[in-house]
């Protein structure tokens, strides 16, 4: 199996831009997002960058989560 690095077809890090877009969401719920402690995120300076591969592998987690009926989705 190909890394995103490996893969040169994707990005190796996503920006918050990109993740919102990525999931279809506003971008308050994306930096909401990135501030939850499960969800892969580093700050680089007073940028945030998300890891291609570590964003791919919490996707999945929640898909699995949801599909075992234990996601919660939180509400303001």
């Amino acid at each position: 199996m190909q890394t995103a690095i490996e893969n040169k077809s994707f990005p190796a890090f996503y920006s918050v831009e990109d993740i919102r877009r990525i999931l279809g969401i506003g971008r308050n719920s994306a930096y909401k997002l990135v501030g939850e402690t499960d969800f892969p995120s580093i700050y680089v300076g007073n940028r945030v960058v998300i890891p291609a591969d570590l964003f791919q592998a919490w996707v999945s987690r929640q898909a699995t989560q949801r599909k075992e009926g234990g996601i919660n989705v939180k509400h303001p």
